[in-house]
């Protein structure tokens, strides 16, 4: 197979950099150019001296042209409401895009303009994007040209409760308390993410309000044509990354080990789900592409905890972004990432 050339749009945040270290270890991949709106005509070495003797590359100020002349696949890694101006040039030059960023997870424009204030420019690429969710649709990444990559809580909340919704056990709504690693955030500059301001603290931000519950109820009504109302509340931990969330759900009716098991079968076959005995643990999977999942029953109240655990850079960004990458390159979804 003939290498797969790969460009970066935004390549100097944290997700940019974990995509950067990735890819320099997928055997099927080289990266062909990288641009930063911070860094112009800058080594990425000089940026990030690990990457010395790994990756001889340059920053560049972005060039549409020169990235679609250069890239057979092209990953965004940049704000929000960036991608949309960006994305339908790199389409009309015919190439593959993987956008990191919220600008194609939510269908409808209306719900999107509220949470992230202002309308959408590219409703027809909109309609077309493909939500990069493997586990689900897979199928359809084959055939994408534009993946859009789900958020990081989002990937660890589906996952944990899909198979649940789509099996219809849930009763009323769930709640979600989740907390991440401050690298969710960003590599902007910002005084609650300061060290003095992160470290020995645990911070709730955004209740009932974060970006990415829109992001889920649409994704869970697109599956199974079921509402369910997610209250949803955040913290930021005094760790560089991963994700945990412990999600409490009431159940129309009781669930034995045996039942769960065989709710949670459809993982099976998903070479990055795995189902645990215990309860996960976040150490278990920083530095990879796994989410795990846990479970606890309190029989008496029919309440399911359903615990789930990622690392918000990988398996909630560049890693989910290479196993599309892979799907739409007729790869299998582990190269590169095992």
């Amino acid at each position: 197979m003939s290498m797969i050339k790969v460009g970066i749009i935004g390549s100097t945040g944290y997700t940019g950099k974990k995509l950067v270290e990735l890819l320099l270890n997928h055997p099927f991949v080289e990266i062909t150019y990288l641009s930063s709106q911070r860094y112009k005509n800058t080594f990425y070495s000089s940026i990030y001296p690990e990457f010395r003797k790994k990756l001889n590359l340059k920053c560049e100020a972005l060039s549409l042209d020169k990235v679609c002349e250069k890239s057979d696949i092209i990953f965004l890694c940049v704000p929000h409401t960036t991608s949309m101006e960006i994305t339908p040039h790199l389409l009309k030059k015919n190439k593959k895009v993987i956008d990191l960023s919220a600008d194609y997870r939510i269908k409808n424009p209306r719900i999107y303009k509220k949470f992230y204030k202002v309308m959408h420019k590219d409703l027809g690429n909109l309609k077309k994007s493909v939500y990069g969710l493997p586990e689900f649709f897979k199928e359809e990444i084959k055939e994408a040209d534009l993946v859009s990559n789900p958020g990081c809580y989002s990937t660890v909340v589906l996952l944990s409760i899909l198979p649940l919704i789509m099996e219809d056990v849930i009763k009323e709504s769930v709640f979600i308390d989740a907390k991440s690693g401050a690298s969710g955030a960003g590599r902007k500059l910002q005084e609650g993410l300061l060290y003095c301001e992160v470290n020995e603290n645990v911070k709730c931000y955004s209740p009932f309000v974060h970006r990415h519950i829109p992001e889920m109820e649409e994704v869970i009504y697109r599956l199974t044509k079921k509402t369910v109302k997610l209250n949803f509340v955040p913290h930021i931990l005094p760790l560089s990354s991963g994700i945990m969330v412990d999600i409490y759900i009431r159940l129309k009716k009781f669930l034995t080990s045996r039942d769960l098991k065989k709710i949670y079968s459809v993982y099976s076959s998903q070479p990055f789900v795995r189902i645990c005995e215990d309860l996960p643990s976040l150490k278990n999977v920083v530095g990879t592409n796994f989410c795990d999942i846990g479970m606890r029953i309190l029989k008496e109240e029919k309440i399911l905890l359903v615990v789930g655990v990622i690392d918000n850079l990988i398996k909630g960004a560049g890693g989910q972004a290479i196993q599309n990458m892979n799907i739409i390159s007729g790869l299998s979804q582990t190269e590169g990432l095992m």
